[in-house]
Parts: structure tokens; C-alpha cells; sequence
């Protein structure tokens, strides 16, 4: 598996993507509470690779495999478009400045 810090092939355009968005989440689903649960929206910030966008959602996971046999990513979030409030896409080669000697 290759993550962060690890170079893949030339084959690869490996986009790094993050994404601000709102969501509804409720306190206590299970019930346990003596009142019912109220859902509240939150904002929510995730960063991943860019695996799939289209015009209803966009897909990021938190790894990426050279082996074809293996889709990208055991762990991805599917984030409709719709609740997401910013969103930035970088190449993961540009993502991370590297610190060049100053001339003297």
C-alpha cells in the first residue's frame, strides 16, 4: 500500500482533495436517552486522494495501490456536492512544499 509520503508511478495522477461540508448527525441513535434524539448539522473537514467526482458527489479515500487488482482505497467517503460548503484539489507533488538551499 503506498500512503502519504510514498511516490507512486508516473501512471498515477494522484490528486490530494480537502473537503469542508455539512452533515446531520444526532446525538444518541441507540435510544439509551430518556429524550428523543434531536439531529444537528455539523461541519465536518476530511483529506484524502481524490479518487471519483461527478456532478452529484465526489469520492476520496485514505490510501492508493500500485496492484491493478486492488481498487484505490479500502476506505473511502462518498460526499454529495450538495453539502459541500469548500473544497480544494491539489497534486499531491505540489501539496507538500519542499525547502530549497537559498543561493548565497
Amino acid at each position: 500500500m503506498c500512503y502519504l509520503g510514498v511516490r507512486l508511478s508516473s501512471r498515477y495522477l494522484m490528486k490530494l482533495a480537502y473537503i469542508k461540508w455539512k452533515d446531520a448527525v444526532t446525538e444518541e441513535a441507540s435510544g439509551a436517552t430518556p429524550h428523543p434524539a434531536q439531529a444537528q448539522l455539523v461541519e465536518l473537514q476530511e483529506v484524502g486522494f481524490l479518487l471519483d467526482e461527478n456532478d452529484e458527489a465526489v469520492v476520496i479515500g485514505m490510501e492508493l495501490t500500485e496492484d491493478v487488482a486492488v481498487s484505490p482505497g479500502r476506505w473511502r467517503l462518498h460526499i454529495p456536492r450538495v453539502s459541500i460548503q469548500e473544497m480544494r484539489v491539489v497534486e499531491l507533488d505540489k501539496a507538500f512544499a519542499r525547502r530549497r538551499k537559498k543561493a548565497k
